[in-house]
């Protein structure tokens, strides 16, 4: 009888006391990014607190998100150049300066540039902190490995919002201080902590005859970039989150502390829940956990045109929130395993680009869905999730770890199409 491969069904203890050290590195440095991330919480209120208008708040928040969308999409070709260590501590330690700039920079059209700034250095590190993860991390444990970084940033994003909120109420004018401090921690450790790279060798640039090896692009794999665009499809519409549902939960007589105490549900479920349920979903085959996530996050808004109530809102959270849990883990992954040698980077930062690009726009159009009709976004969401699932599961493979494991450079083997 053969001995049973311990790597096929690690136990959680055994999972997170054998992280590489690369993987530790940025997890640490994610969760020390979102406990000290009171730009992005708050930035709405330092801007008024600084005597800015209406219309001015929504032009700076919306030149924040078009330049987090820049970031996280251009993050991969600066880590080709100078490589994923490089840029993570760059992504950090700029986060830092430039937070700390904006403590002394007061004026609407530098404080709107700084913003825009920090808001590309913030997001340039996720794509690439998954890519060191993906690289670090065994192909069978891919799943379970995101899970963890992504628990460490729930954690760091819900405690950021507390101590936050604390700091705020007396110190609001050094909340940019904090965020800063938190960030040039987050850089130091990511230089002394995550291994050294091989150095490349030297390129003479005048001598067109050596140009840079580089793995084929995402764009290169029709089916990869199809699918990186659902999941953008599918955050556009778990964006609503943050758009059109707190609008109808206040509308309908609710306090805006409810929707904040199910925003806490959401989160305390994603740390509680998200590591267990990877481990168990790491070895099917991609496609169940994905459609299965997706039909979760489309239904959990849909069931709002049932008519608001505490049932309706609370089983709303719980199928979205086991949709998050499903999804979010499983498509860094399936970027991963889908890239071929030496181009993660560029796999992670479309994935990347495609899901901050719905994050951006989700708020925004469900709003604007909700003053047309407040049924809208509702019906609008379930129609989307049929045909987004649908492709899904016609587009991500049944094989088993097909996509998650496959290095091959031919993109039909690597998204798993059968010959």
């Amino acid at each position: 009888m053969t001995e049973k491969d311990p790597n096929l069904s690690p136990s959680l203890f055994r999972t997170l006391t054998s992280i590489p050290r690369p993987i530790l590195a940025v997890t640490l440095s994610v969760f020390l990014n979102r406990i000290g991330g009171f730009f992005a919480i708050f930035l709405t209120l330092v801007l008024a607190g600084r005597g800015y208008g209406p219309n001015e708040i929504t032009l700076g928040l919306a030149v924040v998100a078009i330049c987090g969308v820049a970031g996280a999409g251009v993050s991969g070709i600066v880590a080709e150049w100078i490589g994923s260590k490089n840029t993570v501590v760059l992504s950090t330690g700029l986060s830092a300066f430039l937070s700390l700039s904006l403590v002394y920079v007061q004026g609407y059209a530098g404080t709107i540039l700084l913003a825009g700034l920090m808001g590309a250095s913030l997001q340039a590190f996720s794509p690439i902190a998954q890519a060191i993860i993906g690289e670090a991390s065994p192909p069978e444990q891919r799943v379970s490995m995101f899970a963890v970084y992504r628990v460490a940033l729930n954690i760091g994003v819900a405690g950021g919002a507390f101590l936050g909120g604390l700091w705020a109420s007396e110190h609001m004018g050094t909340l940019l201080l904090g965020n800063a401090i938190a960030s040039a921690f987050s850089s130091l450790l990511l230089f002394f902590v995550l291994p050294g790279q091989p150095r490349k060798e030297p390129r003479n640039w005048k001598d067109k005859r050596k140009p840079v090896q580089r793995g084929p692009g995402p764009l290169s794999d029709p089916r990869f970039a199809a699918v990186c665009v659902l999941f953008g499809l599918t955050s556009l519409v778990y964006a609503q989150h943050t758009g059109s549902l707190p609008l109808a939960v206040t509308d309908n007589g609710f306090s805006a502390g409810l929707f904040g105490s199910l925003l806490a549900m959401n989160a305390l479920l994603v740390i509680v829940f998200e590591v267990p349920i990877a481990l168990g979903v790491q070895r099917l085959p991609v496609r169940i956990p994905i459609v299965l996530g997706a039909a979760c996050v489309f239904v959990g808004f849909l069931v709002n045109a049932l008519g608001i109530g505490w049932l309706v809102l609370i089983g709303g959270v719980l199928l979205w929130t086991l949709g998050e849990i499903l999804v979010s883990p499983v498509s860094a992954a399936i970027a991963s395993g889908a890239a071929p040698a030496g181009a993660g980077t560029r796999y992670q930062a479309f994935l990347g680009f495609c899901q901050m690009a719905g994050m951006s726009a989700g708020p925004a159009l469900g709003v604007f869905l909700y003053g047309i009709d407040p049924q809208l976004p509702w019906l609008a969401s379930g129609v989307l999730g049929f045909f987004v699932a649908f492709l899904f599961f016609w587009l991500l493979p049944l094989d088993p770890g097909r996509l998650t494991t496959q290095r091959s450079n031919d993109p039909n083997i690597r998204m798993g199409k059968q010959p």
